[in-house]
């Protein structure tokens, strides 16, 4: 099941992050690259100055320049769409909203393509592509390289700095398959790029600059886009740069940018670990957690609901995932974020049948009894909240946690195991 963000593309959707933190560090001092006398040179001389700056508060230099496209917003969304669509098939959209449908983090009928889409277009201020080697500032300030273009290209610079010190494409091979491991390595990535850009912002923006910095990142355009967006979409999306930015510090602090460097080499390996970056420096792996062969088709022990039924799907759902899912059950917030806070691991199936049933399994581990029973106490309201057609098994004392939702819920959950 692919996550909606694809790792391959770098859009600038916090803003407001790098700009609150660049707004309570000393003011900047006029230079080069800040003020009106910088919208006014060549872009060219604005955008290599820049460079400098990054390569210098990064200390990493360029093995080569990319040099930046500017595009206005109609084409950004055209280049949105093409690379959404190479980047997808329908199967993995398919299986992707059928699985977020019957969790009720979607509604019925919803588009992930579309609710993608309308959320970058109305975010997204650049962004930098490692598999095709490109470079995109979205121009909004006219002729003139007005603080927004300034900011996005020290951001995506500084993916471009990443992938050729790092390899980028490679980076995520490990976890391509996972939306959890996925999404821990794309906060790596968002947090140092923020950490960069704010460093940038500080050192270069004015304090008028950030003013117009925050005056876009709350207009109605970028706030509408966020609200309409669903609750998972928005907090995904959000998270590898807002998590990310305090994970990228919690390294900092620890070594400097060698420790950063070096967590490239050992990347996080779920959200767990950007969430709780004292566990990523403990290296608390996620428990591996699988489901049981052969729950679907005609052979195997497991099949109960026999040979019309396929799989369509495996996933890990992680941490996050999971707290924003009791959120949506209406579950308070602190009591989402500490009763998803003992995670050890998960694993998720779904099912097809026919006339479009759809069942899902989750298997979920946790770090003790106490954490299992909390998390279950937490589902239960979730579960019911969402009206959702379901069945969830917790043994007094067990480190499991076992949910089965949508049709022949009941059934499933015989085969999933204790």
């Amino acid at each position: 099941m692919p996550h909606h963000l694809r790792a391959t593309r770098l859009p600038v959707l916090a803003l407001v992050v790098a700009v609150l933190v660049a707004c309570n560090t000393t003011r900047p001092t006029a230079s080069a690259t800040s003020g009106p006398a910088a919208s006014a040179r060549p872009a060219g001389e604005v955008f290599a100055g820049i460079r400098q700056d990054v390569e210098q508060a990064r200390a990493l230099q360029a093995t080569g320049v990319v040099d930046p496209v500017t595009i206005d917003p109609e084409q950004l969304g055209v280049n949105l769409r093409a690379e959404f669509d190479a980047e997808y098939t329908p199967e993995e959209l398919a299986a992707t909203e059928d699985v977020l449908i019957a969790l009720g983090l979607l509604p019925p009928g919803s588009s992930i393509r579309q609710l993608t889409l309308d959320l970058q277009e109305g975010q997204v201020a650049g962004y930098y592509s490692p598999d095709r080697d490109q470079l995109f500032v979205v121009r909004r300030s006219g002729d003139d390289l007005g603080a927004i273009e300034r900011v996005t290209y020290a951001h995506e610079f500084t993916h471009q700095l990443q992938d050729q010190h790092f390899d980028l494409d490679r980076f995520f091979e490990g976890a391509a398959a996972e939306t959890d491991g996925s999404l821990g390595r794309l906060a790596l990535i968002e947090g140092d790029a923020v950490s960069v850009q704010a460093t940038w912002m500080t050192d270069n923006l004015t304090p008028r600059e950030l003013g117009e910095l925050i005056a876009v990142a709350l207009g109605p355009g970028s706030l509408e886009a966020l609200q309409r967006a669903p609750r998972y979409l928005r907090e995904t999306s959000l998270f590898p740069y807002e998590d990310g930015l305090a994970f990228a510090n919690r390294l900092l602090a620890e070594g400097g940018y060698p420790s950063v460097n070096a967590a490239y080499e050992d990347p996080p390996e779920s959200t767990e670990q950007i969430l709780h970056p004292d566990r990523y420096l403990e290296r608390q792996s996620p428990v591996d957690v699988s489901i049981p062969r052969g729950i679907s088709g005609v052979t195997g022990p497991n099949a109960v609901l026999g040979g019309e039924w396929s799989e369509g799907a495996q996933d890990t759902l992680g941490e996050l995932v999971l707290r924003i899912w009791l959120s949506e059950g209406k579950v308070p917030l602190a009591q989402a974020r500490t009763a998803a806070a003992g995670w050890g691991g998960d694993r998720i199936i779904m099912l097809r049948g026919p006339n479009d049933a759809v069942a899902i399994g989750l298997i979920t581990v946790w770090d003790s009894p106490a954490d299992a029973a909390e998390f279950a106490t937490a589902a239960e309201a979730a579960l019911a909240s969402l009206g959702l057609d379901s069945t969830l098994r917790h043994d007094a004392g067990s480190l499991n946690v076992t949910i089965a939702v949508g049709d022949r819920s009941a059934e499933l959950m015989t085969s999933l195991g204790s």
